[in-house]
């Protein structure tokens, strides 16, 4: 389906598939978070890929890429893969919310975007960004910072190693999770 949509389809059905996208992401937030899906404004494309950039940019700032690496290096070796995996993205989820969107002094990266302070603020963020996940720049900059974060934390082999195994074993969907 993926490639059907970045390959195939005609721009209408694209164009349809991602207003879908953006409105389920959009409502499942709002539900959760008591934000009324319709108070979301529409972003333009340039604005969303300034955002994105400036997100990139703190992903991959010294600070928070150390602070992951230490965090990371500190959780004890498990017999299991798994668990130590899970862990290890629990600790780059942290980071992600708390430093590199919620952190910051004196305002956070939410509240610099014109988001909002605190939690309410980054939902607003997820709800107005989900418009823009799958465009090429926006997603580059995010690919690029996520793979800089995962090499730090430890788990860039590990999850290249996963995805060969999904990949050789014919399954599609992957049989792990992380929180």
């Amino acid at each position: 389906l993926g490639q059907y949509m970045t390959t195939s389809a005609p721009p209408t059905v694209q164009e349809e598939f991602r207003l879908a996208g953006r409105d389920t992401w959009r409502v499942v937030l709002g539900t959760a978070f008591g934000i009324d899906p319709t108070t979301i404004e529409e972003m333009a494309i340039p604005d969303a890929r300034n955002i994105m950039h400036k997100v990139a940019q703190k992903m991959t700032d010294q600070t928070i890429l150390d602070a992951i690496a230490k965090d990371c290096a500190s959780i004890e070796p498990n017999d299991s893969l798994q668990i130590e995996m899970a862990l290890k993205h629990h600790v780059v989820q942290e980071a992600l919310v708390h430093k590199v969107y919620l952190g910051g002094e004196p305002t956070s990266l939410v509240e610099d975007c014109g988001f909002g302070p605190g939690n309410e603020g980054y939902v607003r963020m997820q709800m107005t960004m989900a418009e823009h996940q799958n465009d090429p720049l926006v997603a580059q900059y995010i690919g690029t910072a996520m793979m800089g974060i995962l090499k730090v934390a430890g788990l860039d082999t590990a999850v290249q190693q996963q995805a060969e195994a999904i990949a050789g074993s014919g399954d599609a969907i992957p049989t792990t999770t992380s929180p």
